[in-house]
Parts: C-alpha cells; structure tokens; sequence
C-alpha cells in the first residue's frame, strides 16, 4: 500500500509541473511555416520544414491524411475552424517523431477499424496532443508505444449514428499522461493496456459504453479525481492476455455518477483508496454517523471488491499560484474558488457552495498549511460560524488542516481565514531594485561568456592542435 501512495503522489506531483515541451533536437534557426501561406497543403509544409520548426495552420477544411515524421510543432488557428478531415478513411494524423505537439484543430472522419484513429502517435516519445476536438474518428487519440506523452485539454466526441471506439487509448506504453480531457458517447472513454506508470487525471467521461478500462499488464496506474457520469458502466478492468500482470494500481478521488451498472472486473491488483479516502459513488448506501465526510462502511464495488473509504460527496480540487491545491469533499457544488493574501501575516480562500434548496449539505475542507496555517476563522455568506456548525476534523496533521461545514442547501459564499506563512510580496521599489540587479548580472554573466570565447578562439589560434572546451 505504501508504495502504491508513493507512486500516486509523485505522479500527482509531476502533473502539476507539466509545461510546454521544448524540442530536443532543433535546427539552427527554427522557422514558422504558414500553411495556406508558404504552402497549399498540411503534408507538404511537412516536407519542407526542417526540425524544430513551427507550422502555423490558417483556418479551413484539409482533406489530407497527415503524417509527422520530424519534430515539429503543429499549431492550428483554432480547433473549431481548422479542420482536417480524413475523407471517412484511414487514420487522419499519424506521429511517427520524437518531441511533436499537435493543437488547435478538429480532426474529423477517421475510417472505421482496428487501425483508424484521429491521431496516432507511434513509436515516438515525449508528444503532445492538446486542445483538439475529435469527431467521428473510430480510435480518437491513441499513444502506442511511446514514453512521457501528454494526452491533454482534448474534447473527443462519438457520434449517435455510428460506433465510435475509444477516446482516448494508451497502450505499450509508460509514464504518459490523460488530463483534463473530455470524452463523450464512445466504446470506452479511457483505455489502458501494457501500460506503466501512467496517470490519468481530471478528465470528464460521460454517455459512453465503459468510462475507462484496464486491460493486463497494467502496473503503477493512477486513476485520479475524473467525473464518470452517466455510462453503462462505471469501467472494465481485465486480464488479456490471461496470466499477465496486473497490479499496483490506484483508483481515488474519482466521482462516479449515475452510472448504470458498476465495474466488471477479472482481477486483483488495483487499491480503490489511498488508506483514508476513496471514490464517491452515486450508489453507495451507506452512512456518516461521525460527519467527517468520508463513509462509515466500505462500499461494494462488485463481488469482493470494495473501497473502504467512500466519499459522502463529489471531489474537487483547486490549485493555487503558490504550487498548492486545496481539496474539497462536498455534497455541493464548488465553483469560484480563490485564494488570496490579506496582509504579510493572514491569508484567506473563498468559495461559492451550490446545492438543492432546503437540503442540508456539507463541506470538507483539506488545506494545506503551506498556505493557511492557524487561528482558522470560518464564515458563511459573511457571518462568522463557529462549532457545532464548522469544526476542525481529528485527522488534522501538521502539513493539512480539515475542516468540516455543514449548512442548509443553497447558494452560499464561505471564506476560511488564518495565518499564513507566505512571506508579504515584495513593494514596488524592491521588486524595482530585484529588477535591476537581475538585468546587471546578466549583463556581466554575457560578458563572461564572450571573454572565455575570446580567449578560447585566440589559444585555438595559437595551439592549433589543443582542443579547448568551456562550460556554460
């Protein structure tokens, strides 16, 4: 279990660095190609641009059948308007490269079958697929064989009229990413099969067959603080082919909602929990006599499957411009969330809690102390609420602090407050100096570099045969 923990948190931990990839391999000058510009067509830019270029694609509708064989970043002008379109045949774009982003289109009409997708990215590393629409494309975005791949922000889209397959597959593959994507009316949302320390993480799937499943051998796989709403199934976790590993998986924080059957299940080697909370289930039917927000009796997933610590309310979480996230397990809906600095000694977040009138309704509240970290003040709409309504939760540790809300349904603005070990920011005449100081020692690093050029070109001059190197 403990390792399972120590797995989810450093891939948790890694996603919340995620950054825009830099091209490892780049020509000497990198250009922007302009297709409809320098180029009529996709592939042709393609073949003419050089590593580490940038093609800029115009608006319109591209009946070609794309294939990335170079580092490239790939750039549409806008992914409702920028459409390639795969004439209902073949794989629209395949990725065949190593350090290759794709963003900024629709992509539509894949053909039907095994090998027809959106966007394949085959035996290439370190890729990105992000902020596309897919649209009647049988295998949306599949990652096969590939390492540290960001699958990102797409909205995938079935069609009524036809079988759509999967949203999103990872397959033979290890330390890629599924995040923050959208994935409606297919097969199977998220599909993982010989997969290895991949994350898959605030995605939305919804009106599809099965929200994901896991096909063996699948280790080290985190499921985290995804929305499954309304599929068939709530996922599949299978052994093909049999006797595969399977194990060291961890499913947490998700919210499964109004799904109509639960998981279908062959296998052992995924933990539901992380020791203290679990899932939310829309169908659980247990109870909370102590109002910590978290189930009193384990849920039962299928057979002997259980999660032993469901959650009593829906997970969110919010992240902070300190590098920090606060978590919430709420009957409610949380939206508008904030955090802010008052003064260099107090600090406050603020949120909006939107639940059915009359009802009675909670919040639990994980913060960490990196951000508030004492003397807590708790208000509702403005009014200061003190025990029995709010009270801090045993759990408490010296690196979270939870609190516990609870109040009667509607709409409502709460504020937590307290002490902060943030330091002040800066005035604007330090901030001014900093600046200024910044600018010289980069000016006096440039000089450095250019006189051990200097001198290295003029001893190369002197010692032809001496091999003189430097370092930055």
């Amino acid at each position: 279990m403990k390792i399972i923990i120590a797995k989810f948190l450093v891939l948790l931990f890694a996603t919340s660095m995620i950054a825009p990839r830099l091209s490892i391999v780049s020509g000497d000058n990198p250009r922007t190609i302009h297709v409809r510009g320098d180029f009529s067509t996709i592939q042709e830019a393609i073949n003419n641009a050089n590593l580490g270029d940038t093609i800029s694609v115009e608006s319109g509708i591209y009946y070609e059948h794309v294939v990335v064989n170079k580092t490239l970043l790939l750039i549409g002008e806008d992914n409702a308007n920028t459409i390639i379109d795969g004439s209902n045949n073949g794989t629209v774009v395949e990725v065949t490269a190593d350090n290759v982003t794709i963003t900024g289109f629709k992509l539509q009409n894949s053909g039907y079958g095994w090998t027809r997708h959106g966007v394949y990215v085959y035996k290439a590393n370190n890729c990105q697929i992000k902020r596309n629409w897919f649209f009647n494309t049988c295998h949306n975005i599949r990652i096969n064989y590939s390492r540290n791949s960001e699958v990102m922000q797409n909205v995938i889209n079935g069609t009524p009229y036809g079988v759509t397959m999967y949203g999103i597959r990872l397959e033979n593959s290890v330390n890629c990413v599924a995040l923050d994507n959208t994935v409606s009316d297919c097969v199977g949302g998220v599909h993982l099969e010989n997969a290895t320390e991949c994350l898959v993480k605030n995605n939305y799937l919804a009106h599809n067959d099965q929200a994901f499943r896991l096909y063996s051998p699948c280790t080290y796989i985190v499921i985290a603080a995804n929305t499954m709403y309304n599929n068939s199934y709530d996922g599949m976790i299978a052994v093909m082919p049999p006797n595969a590993t399977f194990s060291d998986n961890l499913i947490v924080h998700n919210n499964f909602i109004n799904n109509t059957n639960s998981f279908i299940i062959q296998s052992n080697g995924t933990v539901w929990d992380d020791g203290h909370e679990g899932n939310y289930w829309s169908r659980y039917v247990g109870f909370d006599s102590d109002l910590d927000g978290i189930g009193d009796i384990a849920h039962n997933i299928t057979g002997m499957y259980k999660d032993n610590h469901p959650l009593m309310g829906k997970f969110s979480s919010f992240n902070t411009t300190f590098g920090y996230k606060v978590d919430f397990i709420s009957s409610s809906q949380i939206s508008n969330f904030s955090f802010s600095q008052l003064n260099a000694s107090h600090a406050s977040l603020t949120f909006n809690a939107t639940g059915e009138p009359l009802t009675q309704g909670f919040c639990r509240i994980c913060i960490p102390k990196a951000l508030i970290n004492g003397l807590y003040v708790v208000k509702l709409d403005g009014e200061i609420v003190t025990q029995p309504q709010t009270r801090e939760l045993p759990c408490s540790n010296e690196t979270y602090e939870y609190i516990y809300l609870n109040y009667t349904s509607n709409g409502h603005v709460m504020e937590i407050s307290g002490t902060t070990p943030i330091p002040e920011f800066p005035s604007l005449p330090i901030l001014q100096l900093s600046l200024v100081a910044a600018i010289l020692a980069s000016l006096a690093f440039s000089a450095f570099i250019l006189r051990k050029k200097s001198l290295a070109s003029r001893r190369h001059q002197e010692h032809p045969s001496t091999i003189v190197r430097f370092r930055l």
